[in-house]
């Protein structure tokens, strides 16, 4: 998966793009962050980074986690979560009961898989026989996860990539300038019948900046879809979908870490716990027949 091209903007090592959806080329102003302008496109409503890194610049910092002085020094590279493991044990075990039930080995591929969390919680849960691996470009994540003895090559999806019967894609979308490339590479690998689970925001469906409790990770994160967008996508795609899930982000633990943040200048919004529109999408899909 390359990320898409575009006409070079004024500012340096930045380009304007249409639509990743649409392809639309109008759009209005929704936000701004470290520099970094977040808009809203007029026809279907995505919102995307306009001007956003050049293609180069958006490879460098995937494969290293820093986006250098252009974004205020921004590293995201961050730091491996354990509570992940089990609470993402407990996310899939429930989504995809029916295959651990089925207790037949599977292949599954985790992409973006960072300090492989979601291996790990898939390791637990699939049955005995089944091969578990992860990508994931960023080099310091994915040398921390083949330290700790997980299967995890450091690199892009890409076609050639021997067939599996599920893809998981979490916390990925933002973060990819083609998403309809990237669902084809993943189309390319499936099994018949095989699945995919995604997990993402629905930030798009906001109507305003003020909705979102937390900084949106300009220009690390990319392209903020909603529901409507994200189905959109999976259409293109010839992906079914066999059950939406949608999680809430605002309770009281994220009110508390906001207002450290908040105190630390980080560019959050404190809003009152429980009151925001905003979900943590999870999707799992299926590949439509030939």
């Amino acid at each position: 998966m390359k990320p898409i091209g575009g006409k070079v903007a004024e500012k340096k090592n930045v380009v304007t793009i249409p639509c990743p959806n649409c392809r639309a080329e109008s759009y209005t102003p929704w936000a701004v962050e470290l520099g970094y302008h977040a808009v809203r496109c007029t026809g279907c409503d995505l919102i995307y980074v306009n001007p956003r890194p050049a293609d180069d610049q958006i490879d460098a910092a995937v494969r290293t986690g820093s986006h250098g002085d252009d974004a205020g020094g921004l590293y995201v590279a961050a730091r491996r979560l354990d509570g992940r493991v089990a609470s993402y044990q407990r996310t899939l075990g429930s989504l995809f009961s029916d295959v651990w039930a089925a207790n037949r080995p599977i292949t599954w591929l985790d992409i973006g898989a960072g300090y492989g969390e979601i291996v790990e919680a898939i390791e637990r849960l699939a049955p005995k026989g089944s091969a578990i691996k992860g990508l994931e470009p960023m080099n310091p994540k994915a040398s921390s996860a083949r330290a700790r003895g997980l299967n995890i090559e450091e690199d892009y999806l890409r076609p050639t990539h021997p067939k599996v019967d599920y893809v998981s894609i979490v916390d990925v979308f933002s973060h990819v300038p083609d998403f309809d490339a990237l669902l084809a590479d993943v189309r390319s690998v499936l099994n018949p019948g095989g699945e995919v689970f995604i997990e993402t925001g629905n930030l798009a469906d906001l109507k305003d900046r003020s909705e979102f409790p937390n900084e949106l990770g300009l220009p690390d994160h990319l392209v903020f879809a909603g529901e409507r967008q994200l189905l959109a996508y999976l259409e293109r795609a010839q992906l079914e979908v066999v059950k939406i899930e949608r999680v809430r982000f605002d309770g009281l633990v994220n009110f508390a870490k906001n207002i450290v943040k908040k105190a630390l200048g980080r560019p959050v919004v404190i809003g009152i716990p429980y009151t925001s529109r905003y979900r943590q999408l999870l999707v799992r899909a299926r590949l439509k027949p030939a």
